[in-house]
């Protein structure tokens, strides 16, 4: 092998470590917001207390009588399931279409959409947008990026996944694949 071949080899098997390294940062930093959006559930509305006298019955109150146990179905169906803050605002929904799609999709408390998770018939994809509601990172099925002609004169289709990055201006910053 010549030197030109040993330092291309070198150079590709480091893309290809750069690339897995992006990655796993990527993923790594979806499961960070996710866990942070997980624990931002508002506190739970002020209850009756349940007090238990050693000498009453397990399931009543103080005063003897029976305690109310919470009604738990086990299916609930709709077209859509809309969460509303303390103040009546509109923060997440999960809605169905007709074509097929399904889409949750979260607020920030201004009621500007901030993250998208869908799946339809192109497959999934989640989707992150700044305070302005212009996307900034999207994983997964996208059309956002079309097909392009390489360095190379090779028109590459845009692939069916992948992770894309935007700057604040709506530019593309990354794209792999």
């Amino acid at each position: 092998m010549t030197d030109l071949e040993l330092l291309s080899n070198r150079l590709r098997m480091l893309e290809n470590r750069f690339h897995k390294i992006k990655l796993i940062g990527v993923l790594a930093g979806i499961v960070v917001v996710a866990l942070l959006l997980m624990g931002q559930r508002p506190p739970r509305p002020t209850q009756v207390p349940l007090t238990i006298n050693p000498v009453d019955e397990p399931g009543t109150l103080s005063n003897g009588t029976p305690a109310r146990q919470p009604v738990v179905e086990n299916e609930v169906r709709a077209h859509q399931i809309i969460l509303v803050d303390d103040k009546g605002r509109e923060r997440a929904s999960l809605v169905a279409d007709n074509a097929g799609s399904v889409f949750l999709v979260m607020s920030d408390t201004k009621g500007k959409s901030r993250v998208n998770l869908s799946v339809s018939n192109d497959g999934p994809t989640l989707t992150f947008f700044d305070p302005s509601g212009k996307a900034r990172t999207i994983v997964g099925s996208t059309t956002a990026v079309p097909s392009h002609v390489n360095d190379n004169g090779v028109a590459e289709l845009a692939p069916p996944s992948s992770i894309v990055l935007f700057d604040s201006k709506g530019k593309l910053l990354f794209r792999a694949p």
